[in-house]
């Protein structure tokens, strides 16, 4: 034991959608063989928090239940896909998660809750760091995709790895469940307008 660990906060979403991401990889590797993610469940991450000592890391995380429980789940919908470019020219293509004002409302609490101050765009990777030539390869299949598909979320993962150890495997740690009835109220009051309207679809 090298008495650090690292941490990775991510949202889930539910087995129809895993699987449907899971085929967009598996259609990808036919294309351009294999590639970083390949393998990784479909998630949004949230937070990675690196080179952490557990005692109070595990101390930290248990604190912030009470604030993360009394979250309502939140309904997302993928909307097509889109890419990131990365230095040396690698991209990864993901799946865009639609934002709303209700939604961002929702992102920007969690933040908040979890004192994340970096930007956050929320998404669902399905190829990731691949090389010019591979995302070139690949793009023209995702660019028309016309892909919406709604799902609830209702609940923060943590999974947990050695820091230094180059074989650990990330491993589950906690699940905090969202189980909150009344959103949005403490955000902006216009937003529940715009709540009322995403009930309805």
């Amino acid at each position: 034991m090298t008495g650090y660990a690292d941490y990775l906060f991510l949202l889930s979403p539910p087995e129809p959608v895993k699987e449907l991401i899971s085929k967009y990889k598996k259609a990808s590797v036919k294309h351009i063989g294999n590639f970083k993610s390949m393998d990784a469940p479909a998630h949004i991450s949230i937070l990675h928090a690196e080179r952490q000592k557990p005692y109070f890391a595990d101390h930290t995380i248990t604190l912030i239940q009470k604030t993360l429980n009394i979250m309502p789940p939140v309904l997302l919908h993928i909307d097509g896909f889109k890419y990131f470019s990365h230095l040396h020219s690698q991209y990864t293509i993901y799946a865009h998660i639609r934002i709303s004002p209700a939604v961002d409302a929702w992102f920007t609490l969690l933040k908040k809750n979890l004192s994340i101050k970096k930007t956050l765009v929320p998404h669902i990777t399905v190829v990731r760091n691949v090389p010019e030539a591979d995302f070139n390869t690949l793009w023209p299949h995702f660019r028309h995709k016309n892909l919406i598909e709604p799902f609830w979320v209702k609940d923060l993962k943590i999974v947990k790895r050695e820091t230094f150890d180059s074989m650990a495997k990330w491993e589950p740690f906690k699940t905090f469940q969202f189980r909150g009835t009344r959103g949005f109220e403490y955000v902006d009051t216009r937003l529940e307008e715009v709540k009322k309207q995403i009930d309805l679809f």
